[in-house]
């Protein structure tokens, strides 16, 4: 789908959340919405839901573990933090990233039941989110920058390194402190430059937070937002996605409709190219069924020419294996001999090449032709070809010019009568 609708989930026991709209890059496609939670499944039709939920109940970390993927890195994730958790891991989710260039796998870690309660939430309101992030992940970082994002509940600290620290509002004046001294104490010497962003009644409070800082950062910008962080947020996640907390056992289980959307014009155009095949077939039948009619009608005019006697006829192959039955008891050499003889004369005709056979007649041992060839040397090869075949002999009766060609009539009889 090229539209998201960004759903930012206000912290339980809440039912309310805010929305809005934005497309494949990030551009709003209408003004931020806040409201019960099913009033957001109204606009939801024909866009892919995008959930954001509470950073405040949402670990961000990484780990080091072995070169595994899937649902076999999912297992191996709570032994590899088990020590690093205040809880027991049977009661926690994990999720993972995208491994980085040092070899650590992001995870994001929350509660089982607090996970279990968000999705139910999101189903009861009719809502089916295709992919469901941690806020922090929405913050995004800057080269030299550190990004603040303050909200009514809760502040989302996105250090230039990647590293994502979230708190509640009443702590974030110790978060500061905290980040300024371990960056001044730390040995690297990029420059410190933090951007804060949030509404104007969020950031008022904090002003005396600001003034105290701002001697301790190379610069501090502060950035009142009036419709919100969401539409920050919301281009941020759809254009850097984070960590999808949709896997495991709360991967999204869809059915064959769900795909329908995204592949409807690839079915659209199977069934086109069916509907050509299908009438590319039928027209092939109707010219093979023409064709075959024509050979039908070629194959009873020789018949006839080689036996003018015969009356309609339903079966060719049938009718001539009679009348060459009845022909070898008159006398002669058979139904045999003829056959011989007969394909003698079909091998000459092929070797001489361009010669068409336009009647024959035949009675006991002997065979006339009438013959269509390219000039009288392609009859003299014939003639050749069928005195070389041994017991027969053959002699060109006539040979008359018709256009660029000869007709010619051939007699082939058994050498010696």
């Amino acid at each position: 789908m090229s539209e998201s609708l960004v759903i930012r989930l206000d912290p339980a026991p809440q039912v309310t959340a805010s929305w809005v709209a934005v497309d494949q890059t990030g551009a709003l496609l209408g003004a931020p919405d806040s409201g019960p939670l099913d009033a957001a499944a109204g606009v939801a039709t024909g866009r892919q839901v995008i959930a954001l939920l509470p950073a405040l109940d949402v670990l961000r970390t990484s780990a080091d573990v072995p070169m595994k993927t899937g649902g076999r890195l999912l297992q191996v994730l709570p032994f590899a933090l088990e020590d690093h958790l205040a809880e027991d891991v049977d009661g926690l989710h994990f999720a993972a990233g995208t491994r980085d260039p040092q070899g650590r796998v992001p995870v994001a870690v929350v509660r089982r039941e607090t996970m279990a309660a968000w999705t139910r939430r999101l189903t009861e309101a009719g809502l089916a989110p295709a992919r469901a992030y941690c806020e922090s992940d929405a913050v995004g970082a800057m080269p030299n920058t550190a990004t603040l994002v303050v909200q009514d509940d809760s502040a989302v600290l996105a250090a230039a390194d990647g590293t994502v620290t979230a708190v509640d509002s009443t702590s974030l004046d110790a978060l500061l402190d905290l980040w300024v001294t371990q960056q001044r104490d730390s040995d690297a010497a990029d420059p410190l430059n933090l951007v804060v962003y949030g509404t104007s009644a969020a950031l008022a409070p904090l002003a005396s937070a600001w003034e105290r800082q701002r001697a301790r950062l190379e610069s501090l910008d502060v950035r009142a937002m009036s419709e919100g962080a969401l539409p920050r947020l919301a281009a941020q996640i759809v254009t850097s996605p984070g960590i999808d907390l949709l896997q495991g056992d709360f991967a999204r289980r869809v059915g064959l409709a769900s795909h329908w959307p995204a592949w409807r014009w690839s079915v659209a155009l199977l069934a086109s190219l069916l509907v050509l095949a299908l009438g590319v077939n039928l027209l092939d039948l109707r010219r093979l069924g023409r064709e075959e009619a024509a050979l039908d009608a070629a194959i009873d005019k020789a018949f006839h020419y080689v036996f003018p006697d015969a009356g309609p006829i339903a079966d060719a192959r049938t009718e001539l294996s009679a009348r060459l039955q009845r022909l070898g008891q008159q006398g002669g050499g058979g139904p045999r001999e003829f056959l011989d003889v007969l394909r003698v004369v079909g091998q000459a005709v092929r070797t001489a090449g361009g010669v068409r056979v336009e009647g024959l007649s035949y009675r006991p041992g002997t065979l006339e032709l009438q013959l269509r060839a390219p000039n009288v040397e392609a009859l003299d090869r014939i003639q050749q070809t069928v005195g070389q075949a041994g017991g027969l002999r053959a002699q060109i009766q006539s040979a008359n010019s018709a256009g660029d060609q000869v007709i010619g009539r051939l007699q082939i009889t058994r050498a010696g009568r």
